[in-house]
């Protein structure tokens, strides 16, 4: 067997696998995750960053790693894996990053005042790049995003991704953002829906306040727009929106949207913001393949603190999807189910909430009635765009429990509630969340309203 440290070792396996991987596999398993820990008596012990990590490589990798350290060390080994949660990619220092702004950060090092910018720029932290699985339908529109936050110039302006729902567009712009004010807390970020952006104009000229609007998004250095589709046909948000652009593009500004579809196939969409979207980058997400959706289901699990196996994770995504709301939905009703019945995860389970569940509508209209019953109101008022006090808080817990229990998207569940856009259904989930972590008798409604939804 060949004499070579485990150093040397690692830089050798790496360097095949970069050779024979896409760069989306090899950054998202390999690359600052992995070292070799030891090698004793032909047994390679490989280091993970992370459980799922480990479980990944064990289940799609192990035989290829044994296949190129016999090459390399000229013998049999026997591979096995350790979670190490120390390997990491080296984060820079403090002095480093004031002398290159373009340095990467991370998104554990966000302080207290990072996280009211986030705040303000209505970005939600769970959606992180840290977070974002990478494959082949989503690698080029997750290249070019971190590419826009690590580079000071602004090769990619505008950037518009597109692809169909929940196929992680919001993920991306929400990473893009939290990204830039983790680097540069002091940018002006905001982080919006396309129905947001039509909300403020229409209220600044009812207010005779027009010169404020302009004032708060062209004073800008990243502006990010979700679905930027529904500003087709409304001709005066159309026109503010360009002059918006013109002016953020005149002063080098950042300028990131998302569309359901290629813009340039929106009918009632201006050319001349036609042409500007063109001028840019354009960006596609395709649904998730099978591999992609397991190593989605198998990290989303692994961040709610579920060990599931991998055949049961394999089952899931064959059974669930293709977006990547309906793995997140899938997998927030099997943990709902185990939870309040007290069973394991396991084929058998999976059979029962997944192959032969109610379909997501029927469930969605489950809540709303069991919600309405719940507090005695109706069902038209409970989804009205009213702000009668009593109607506020048993709205927002069916908005939580659309999420939480039939996994439904913000965009979804703001369809259900009279069209409310995205950013106040998210601020009502938030809202919740943090009343069943802090509120006994919140925890006692959600309970009994879980209960009888997932039991109906």
């Amino acid at each position: 067997m060949q004499n070579v440290d485990e150093s040397s070792l690692w830089e050798s396996v790496l360097a095949e696998l970069q050779l024979g991987l896409s760069s989306a596999n090899y950054q998202t398993w390999f690359k600052g995750k992995t070292a070799v820990l030891s090698r004793k008596n032909s047994v390679v012990e490989i280091g993970c960053s992370s459980s799922y990590n480990k479980v990944w490589l064990e289940e799609r990798y192990q035989s290829k790693l044994k296949g190129i350290i016999d090459k390399i060390t000229g013998g049999s080994n026997t591979i096995s894996f350790t979670v190490a949660p120390a390997i990491q990619e080296t984060l820079p220092s403090k002095k480093s990053v004031r002398e290159n702004p373009t340095v990467p950060l991370f998104e554990e090092n966000a302080s207290s005042s990072v996280q009211k910018s986030l705040d303000e720029a209505n970005v939600n932290k769970s959606y992180s790049f840290s977070s974002f699985v990478v494959g082949q339908s989503n690698q080029l529109a997750h290249a070019v995003s971190k590419a826009i936050v690590d580079s000071s110039t602004k090769h990619y302006n505008p950037l518009l991704v597109y692809g169909g729902v929940g196929v992680g567009k919001t993920h991306l712009l929400q990473a893009i953002a939290q990204a830039t004010l983790l680097r540069q807390p002091e940018a002006k970020v905001m982080y919006i829906s396309s129905e947001t952006f039509t909300n403020d104009m229409i209220e600044a000229i009812q207010k005779r306040q027009t010169i404020l609007f302009r004032d708060r998004y062209r004073s800008l250095d990243l502006l990010l727009i979700d679905d930027i589709q529904f500003i087709a046909g409304r001709e005066s948000t159309q026109e503010q929106f360009f002059h918006t652009f013109n002016e953020l593009y005149r002063r080098g500004k950042q300028i990131v949207l998302s569309c359901d579809r290629d813009p340039s196939k929106l009918s009632n969409l201006q050319e001349r913001l036609k042409n500007r979207f063109a001028g840019g980058m354009s960006a596609k997400i395709d649904p998730p393949d099978l591999e992609l959706r397991e190593a989605i289901l198998l990290a989303k699990s692994r961040g709610a603190g579920i060990n599931l196996d991998f055949p049961i994770i394999q089952t899931l995504a064959k059974q669930s999807g293709p977006s990547i709301r309906e793995l997140e939905g899938a997998l927030l009703r099997l943990i709902a189910v185990s939870k309040l019945t007290d069973k394991k995860i396991d084929a058998s389970l999976v059979e029962t909430v997944i192959g032969a569940e109610t379909s997501p509508q029927d469930m969605a209209q489950l809540v709303i009635t069991s919600v309405s019953d719940y507090f005695s109101l109706k069902p038209a008022q409970l989804k009205s765009s009213g702000r009668v006090k009593q109607f506020m808080l048993p709205r927002q817990i069916a908005m939580y429990l659309l999420r939480h229990v039939v996994g439904k998207s913000f965009g979804a569940i703001a369809k259900i509630f009279s069209g409310k856009d995205r950013t106040t259904i998210m601020y009502s989930v938030k809202k919740v969340e943090n009343l069943v972590k802090n509120d006994p008798e919140i925890q006692r409604i959600i309970g009994d309203l879980e209960n009888k939804v997932t039991k109906s």
